[in-house]
């Protein structure tokens, strides 16, 4: 692995692409690693990764993610959400790198009814978020000034699986939607998050908890509606709450975050989340044309 500025963990996930293509139309030399070819599981590989890569900073988007699965999965969960993390902040420490930990409204239980400022007290509801939350402490036990824990929330990005893009698909497919009410939060574009998270290393943030999120809060039936009026779709959308859902994983009711910390320190709020949906609109249009295109290319793309 060649040495890079900026090592993205996740690279090959939503965020992580975001990131590597922020880092890049800022002349930023990324690279990213999936968890195939680093392991969050395994402290060896982390150490030898970041060795190989020797970057000045690390965007440790990787993680498990599966909320639910990480009920059925505990040990699992907490090995690389929480050990994963240790272990990459440790190896960060030694070799003198910057972190930025990517971590979740889940550390919250959503009990509050004003949005959650940085220092608010944690109470995460499910395994996941207990095993953010214990990654988190592992990167600020460190106390040094480059190490940064960045929570974030209902995050969808262009080219991969996420809510807009079932709710969309399952509109157009005219199948029924049913969309819960009573959990409300704040939607996440990964573009706009990328270009948060690479200002906090621009500006030399102070180490500490930051909270990223775009403006505008919203249940998830008031995010499936937005989706659809940006996309020119006309269909009902069912209300429902989450009791009936009957997940393994208990979700927080309200886990809107208070951004104001990060806003002051950048000079404004990221945008309002009806804006990121419109442009995560075109950007995932874009995204499917392009593998369309691919997929119905003999050379797939190659020429000789």
């Amino acid at each position: 692995m060649a040495a890079c500025e900026v090592l993205v963990t996740g690279g090959t996930g939503q965020l992580g692409r975001a990131v590597l293509a922020a880092a890049a139309a800022r002349g930023l030399a990324a690279r990213g690693v999936s968890s195939q070819q680093m392991p969050l599981a395994d402290r060896a590989a982390i150490f030898a990764g970041v060795a190989a890569a020797a970057p000045r900073a690390i965007v440790h988007c990787g993680a498990a993610t599966n909320v639910d699965g990480c009920e059925g999965d505990a040990l699992g969960a907490y090995r690389v959400n929480a050990l994963g993390t240790a272990w990459l902040a440790e190896a960060a420490a030694a070799h003198g790198c910057e972190l930025l930990y990517v971590s979740t409204d889940f550390v919250f239980d959503g009990s509050a009814a004003t949005p959650y400022p940085v220092d608010a007290p944690t109470r995460p509801l499910s395994v996941y978020g207990a095993s953010k939350r214990l990654g988190e402490e592992a990167v600020l036990a460190h106390g040094r000034h480059g190490f940064r824990v960045v929570r974030t929330s209902w995050v969808f990005g262009p080219g991969g699986r996420n809510f807009p893009k079932a709710i969309l698909d399952r509109a157009r497919a005219g199948q029924p939607l049913k969309v819960v009410t009573d959990q409300v939060g704040r939607p996440t574009f990964t573009c706009d998050l990328a270009e948060a998270l690479l200002d906090l290393m621009a500006l030399r943030a102070p180490g500490g908890v930051y909270h990223a999120a775009n403006e505008g809060a919203c249940s998830w039936h008031g995010f499936a509606v937005a989706v659809l009026a940006a996309a020119g779709i006309d269909a009902a959308v069912g209300e429902q709450r989450a009791a009936d859902l009957q997940r393994p994983a208990p979700r927080p009711a309200w886990s809107v975050l208070d951004t104001g910390k990060l806003d002051a320190l950048r000079g404004r709020p990221m945008p309002h989340h009806a804006d990121a949906i419109a442009r995560w609109l075109r950007l995932d249009a874009a995204a499917a044309a392009e593998a369309a295109t691919r997929s119905s290319d003999p050379l797939g793309g190659k020429r000789y």
